[in-house]
């Protein structure tokens, strides 16, 4: 009976490139005598290494991009905040110009004061018309 040589010892084996059959490989076509030149190595060699550097250079492009729209999606959150805040800001004093606009004590204040009274004087005037109505609400209730 003859002797069985096991399938995977005769599987060529490759360099780094992927391409170029080392220099200890026993495939069938290295055995025969079909091994890559010097030459040929050195070239596989560079091929592989400008492969390698376009693939990086590929890599970095794709890291800066990333980057980049990273800065600009920090740059949208930062905008969005603050006009979400400039929006509550405007709110809250259009509130405020409303309530003040509905506020009967204080257009009767901005009346005397242009009237040309002091302020406390105005103060005064108006904290007695609010107790003299007061107290004729309070009368016409009873």
């Amino acid at each position: 009976m003859g002797r069985t040589l096991s399938l995977l010892t005769r599987l060529p084996r490759f360099e780094d490139d992927g391409v170029t059959h080392r220099r200890d490989c026993e495939c069938v076509r290295c055995d025969a005598g079909y091994r890559p030149t010097e030459h040929e190595r050195a070239e596989a060699r560079r091929r592989h290494g400008e492969h390698k550097a376009r693939e990086q250079v590929a890599r970095d492009i794709v890291r800066r991009k990333e980057r980049e729209r990273m800065k600009l999606a920090v740059v949208d959150v930062y905008v969005d905040e603050q006009v979400r805040a400039a929006n509550e800001q405007v709110r809250a004093l259009r509130e405020a110009r409303d309530r003040a606009a509905a506020d009967e004590r204080l257009a009767q204040l901005w009346e005397l004061r242009r009237a040309g009274l002091s302020l406390r004087d105005a103060i005064d005037e108006v904290e007695r018309r609010a107790s003299g109505a007061t107290s004729e609400a309070a009368a016409a209730v009873e």
